[in-house]
């Protein structure tokens, strides 16, 4: 039988040693993970979660997550520190016309931020979208998160667009939406 790229990715890992000395491991969601999960997310304040397309507060909407994991239509990349999830990055696998693309998103624990574990997840996306044969990786940001623009920028994702007023929080406020873009083949010179 003959190993797909499925297969080899779901084995991924990658190890990086924290400042304080603890060990961070990145690898793919498990079904095993259901709860750290689920806590990850319950940790979060409210405006990161209402960030989020879905409500990840809710432990039925993480569940059907793991309930459905198809590394092929979602890959969730988590990381690890001890025997807590502190942070989530996706791979939103596109369909049809977008079968090239993915749709990234990033989630890190409030306290495991500004420390390049963002950095290191997004590399990793990086690294396995180009193993399945991706040409371009997408982001959404509101634009009033400056630093995460800045950091998707530092790592070559280019601004496309701003879409005024395509958010809407909770209490109706509406906010402006950043798209990025990471081309993953270089096209210069053909046409």
């Amino acid at each position: 039988m003959t190993e797909t790229v499925w297969d080899q990715l779901a084995r991924f890992r990658k190890m990086k040693t924290l400042s304080d000395g603890s060990r961070l491991l990145l690898r793919p969601l498990q079904a095993e993970d259901r709860e750290a999960f689920k806590a990850l997310f319950a940790r979060a304040s409210k405006r990161d979660i209402e960030l989020f397309r879905s409500d990840a507060a809710d432990p039925e909407v993480v569940d059907r997550w793991v309930d459905h994991l198809d590394y092929s239509r979602v890959f969730p990349l988590v990381a690890v520190v001890g025997d807590q999830l502190i942070g989530d990055a996706t791979l939103h696998f596109g369909e049809h016309y977008h079968s090239h693309l993915a749709w990234v998103r990033i989630f890190l624990d409030k306290q495991y931020r500004r420390q390049g574990i963002g950095t290191l997840m997004m590399n990793s996306l990086v690294e396995i979208a180009r193993r399945v044969g991706l040409q371009q990786l997408w982001a959404e940001i509101v634009t009033g998160q400056p630093q995460l623009i800045k950091g998707f920028e530092e790592m070559g994702f280019q601004h496309q667009v701003t879409l005024r007023d395509y958010f809407i929080t909770s209490e109706g406020e509406t906010l402006d939406m950043s798209i990025v873009v990471l081309p993953l083949v270089d096209k210069s010179g053909k046409f």
